[in-house]
């Protein structure tokens, strides 16, 4: 029994080191290849008609389940004295957990966005961009499952109760690298209208996938060296680089499985003058619109990855079991020991229940809205929707947000400090800072959490580096800024002028 628990958060426990939306940099005009992953269409509203990325790394955790309080997190921070918490057994733990009867969600994510180029020519746009992204999930984590990860089987207040769920605890943890190839076009400029529409075509290479559903549950927990599984249903499917039975990590081949995906979207701005004329002899010469007010609406990641390397599907339908610790003597310290014992307990014999030795999961899809308004000269109001969503099998979930945030940009500098709301939950909004000096930006979407103004239920941090908007380089592709490019013909790429 304890065998099977720890399989079911494996996947989160594993994988606990692993972005948010960067929503103080993304909805800027002077985004450029990094606005492309909240709304391909979003390069023809930019300022730039030219932009290069260098590097960018966003990362974050957040979960309703573990917690720091906000006084202990302080007393690390500034006394460097560790939080410690104990369960009702006297065991000490780092950490504390919400002990109500909500069901428990987890959102793990990590994006490291490499070289990538961005230019505007007329009504057309192009871009391409690299990425390594991993995202994990938990979701509909029962309450007293919960308190017995933390408490451990022999938490007596739990024993003998009957427990019995039909709501599907889903958990996954996907990592993959891809390559974006992004077009946009303009095809509607009349009078204060201005249309775009943009897609994103993406080869995706699988580096790993877990997941597990457990789509029903009957149990109960006797004391700590006994439990019943009364009834289950569960599957799981795994492709990792991993030797299963020495655990050896497989450095080759690094891709795993191989898919495809999409990001689409649109965007309609009411511009502040009728049309401009278009004509322009050279890149710089292309004329910014500014905006009145814009809206955009994008699909994102609608892609999957199919592994066949060192993959494994198994299906466990309407199985029971009895556990006793002292007739527990399989070891569980690889992967397919692991699956023998899973076997001792629901098969008849061990692999009975393989479905397929390949698996498909989908990456995190997600609908946003982004809604953008030109108060003053460089000030802006923005709001964004980021709806996550599940389809298929293999479960992982982009976590839900609703932001807004006020912003002053100018070519040199810009701040922002958005205010959000992650997972529909009202009661813990989350202060977020960002600014960006030249080519250079960092930011945080949880800064109360980080400086304790309430409890720690993870981080968000975002920074990155980008060959533009700076001086130095000679690199300051704003559009109607041609003077620099005449003087040192930078348009041609000669390598002297850098």
């Amino acid at each position: 029994m304890k065998t099977f628990f720890s399989f079911l958060f494996f996947v989160f426990f594993s994988f606990l080191l692993q972005g948010q939306e960067m929503l103080g940099i993304r909805n800027s005009n002077y985004a450029g290849v990094l606005g492309i992953s909240l709304n391909p269409s979003s390069m023809h509203s930019s300022k730039l008609y030219l932009d290069f990325n260098l590097v960018s790394v966003n990362s974050s955790v957040g979960n309703d389940f573990v917690y720091i309080g906000a006084q202990e997190l302080r007393d690390l921070v500034f006394r460097k004295e560790g939080p410690v918490y104990y369960t009702s057994e006297g065991e000490g733990r780092s950490f504390s957990i919400y002990r109500n009867a909500d069901l428990k969600y987890g959102n793990v994510g990590f994006v490291f966005n490499g070289p990538g180029a961005m230019i505007v020519y007329g009504k057309h746009a192009f871009g391409i961009s690299t990425s390594m992204r991993s995202y994990t999930s938990f979701t509909n984590l029962p309450p007293e499952m919960a308190e017995f990860i933390y408490e451990a089987i022999d938490y007596e207040q739990q024993h003998n109760i009957r427990y019995a769920h039909d709501t599907p605890i889903r958990m996954g943890s996907l990592s993959w690298t891809e390559i974006d190839f992004s077009y946009a076009y303009n095809f509607k400029r009349k009078k204060w209208d201005y249309w775009s529409v943009g897609i994103s075509m993406k080869p995706l290479f699988g580096m790993a996938g877990v997941f597990t559903n457990i789509n029903e549950v009957d149990y109960e927990v006797h004391s700590d060296s006994a439990a019943t599984v009364y009834n289950t249903s569960f599957d799981y499917g795994y492709s990792v680089p991993i030797n299963s039975s020495t655990n050896e990590y497989l450095g080759s081949p690094l891709s795993q499985g191989f898919g495809f995906g999409v990001d689409t979207g649109v965007t309609y701005q009411f511009t502040t003058k009728g049309r401009k004329h278009g004509m322009f002899h050279h890149l710089c010469e292309q004329v910014y619109e500014d905006y009145n007010y814009k809206i955009g609406v994008s699909l994102l990641d609608m892609g999957y990855i199919k592994f066949s390397k060192g993959a494994e599907l198994r299906n466990y339908e309407e199985v029971s079991t009895y556990w006793y610790k002292p007739n527990d003597t399989t070891q569980a310290s690889s992967i397919d020991e692991l699956n023998d014992k899973i076997d001792s307990f629901f098969s008849d014999y061990p692999g009975q229940n393989i479905e397929a030795n390949k698996i498909t999961m989908q990456t995190p899809p997600a609908i946003s809205i982004q809604f953008d308004y030109h108060y003053k000269r460089y000030v802006y109001f923005n709001s964004t929707l980021i709806y996550g969503f599940n389809i298929g099998r293999s479960y992982i979930k982009r976590a839900s947000v609703w932001a807004f945030t006020p912003r002053y940009e100018s070519a040199k500098m810009e701040v922002s400090m958005p205010i959000s709301f992650y997972e529909w939950d009202w009661a813990q909004p989350r202060l977020g800072f960002a600014f960006r000096y030249g080519n250079f930006f960092f930011g945080f979407d949880r800064l109360n959490s980080l400086l304790g103004w309430s409890d720690f239920t993870g981080f968000d941090f975002y920074f990155g580096l980008r060959l533009n908007l700076t001086r130095n380089l000679r690199m300051n592709y704003i559009k109607g800024n041609c003077r620099q490019f005449r003087d040192y013909n930078i348009e041609t790429f000669d390598f002297r002028n850098f």
